[in-house]
């Protein structure tokens, strides 16, 4: 029996020492700062971030703060100065930066205006003929030609009547003296001027005819329904026929044709990058208004699972927008700072402990240590004590492990 109480009684002491012992010191505390070697302290100035000066300033300019510093109250006035130290601390404890989301409408607001938005964009859009470049007549229009076969400009040309029309081949003469002392001199005089007006009119006609006549196609589209058809059949033989030889294959015709799959992975760099401007508002009804016309190739293409796949990360950075990881760092100077000097005690060799009194900066410290890559352990007042032990061993024997961050109330004894 009595050996029985002796174990029981042994484990009970042993569980105190393990709840007990990293709080306590076994010396005194005058006899261990003798051994200790010199401590060194080093005052690092941290300049406020461009965004906690705003986040400083705006604090302070809230009419309540200004009731609050003028009443006196010291409850009121700690509060105020609580609030300041998340601000100088991390912005994050303050205010957490928001993740952007659009508003979605099931119909947009011009739909209630869509009438008189057709006239003014009818009005908008009319164009004078003073003021628009005609590309016909410098020749310039190549486009519309394309679909012209190469036998209709030759009939076109035949039937060029260019010089059939009237005036074109004739000459004014000299011209009369400008007479208006006499009925007769002033009607010669008006029939010249209205003779060379006429000329010139069916001159520039005859002109623009000929050169609507004589038009002729780059490519004719004949050659151009062959080279399709050309390619359309090299494709579908490389593609059925696998073991054809490359040199067989039209490789100019199938890099220029690439699958939706490729070219999204072709531009994810730019989508990632550039991506990132989420509207404010979105309405579910605007690509019925802008494709009119085409809403059934639309909503089939739409339907097809695999193109969605494609363009399913597009779409969501232009709905949500999530805080760039960087800015957890650029957004609070002591971060800057520790981001410096934690770069300059890695490449010298050394390791960190870093003791804070907020539990909330642990976390954006932990968020702070993963993005640079560093390996760390973590002790605070909700490590279970029987892990506080092996914690604080693992990151003494463990030379990997670069960072140890602790709570000011967590314990952290033993740590070497």
């Amino acid at each position: 029996m009595g050996t029985t109480l002796d174990d029981e009684t042994q484990k009970r002491v042993a569980k105190l020492h393990t709840v007990l012992r990293p709080y306590l010191l076994r010396r005194l505390k005058r006899d261990v700062e003798k051994e200790l070697p010199r401590k060194f302290d080093h005052l690092v100035l941290c300049p406020l971030s461009k965004r906690q000066r705003f986040l400083y300033d705006e604090f302070m300019s809230r009419s309540q703060t200004r009731s609050d510093l003028a009443s006196g109250v010291y409850q009121k006035i700690a509060n105020i100065l609580m609030q300041l130290r998340k601000v100088c601390n991390h912005p994050d404890l303050f205010e957490v930066r928001p993740i952007v989301t659009s508003f979605a409408m099931n119909r947009s607001a011009v739909a209630d205006f869509e009438i008189k938005e057709l006239l003014v964009r009818r009005r908008l859009l009319q164009e004078q003929e003073q003021d628009s470049l005609n590309l016909e007549v410098l020749g310039l229009r190549l486009v519309d030609r394309q679909n012209t076969s190469l036998i209709a400009s030759i009939g076109t040309q035949r039937l060029d009547a260019t010089s059939s029309l009237p005036f074109v081949s004739e000459l004014p003469g000299e011209p009369p003296p400008y007479d208006v002392r006499t009925i007769e001199g002033y009607k010669r005089f008006r029939a010249y001027k209205e003779q060379t007006a006429s000329i010139a009119r069916w001159t520039h006609i005859g002109y623009l005819n000929r050169l609507r006549c004589s038009g002729s196609p780059v490519y004719s589209c004949e050659l151009i329904a062959k080279v399709r058809q050309c390619s359309r059949a090299l494709l579908s033989v490389s593609v059925c026929h696998p073991s054809v030889h490359h040199l067989d294959t039209a490789l100019a015709v199938r890099t220029i044709i690439k699958p939706y799959e490729t070219r999204a992975q072709e531009m994810a760099p730019i989508v990632n990058t550039f991506v990132c401007i989420t509207p404010p508002v979105v309405a579910r009804d605007l690509p019925r208004r802008i494709l009119q016309g085409v809403e059934e190739p639309v909503s089939a293409l739409s339907s097809d699972v695999q193109f969605d796949r494609v363009l399913h990360q597009p779409s969501v950075k232009l709905q949500i927008a999530f805080p760039d990881l960087s800015l957890l760092q650029y957004d609070c100077g002591k971060l800057q700072e520790l981001a410096r000097l934690l770069r300059e005690r890695k490449a010298g060799g050394h390791r960190v402990l870093i003791f804070t009194q907020m539990t909330k900066i642990l976390d954006i410290l932990e968020q702070f240590l993963n993005f640079h890559g560093y390996l760390y352990l973590r002790l605070d007042g909700a490590t279970r004590i029987e892990d506080r032990q092996y914690i604080t061993e693992r990151f003494n024997a463990d030379a990997r492990i670069f960072c140890f961050i602790a709570s000011s109330r967590s314990g952290g004894v033993g740590i070497k």
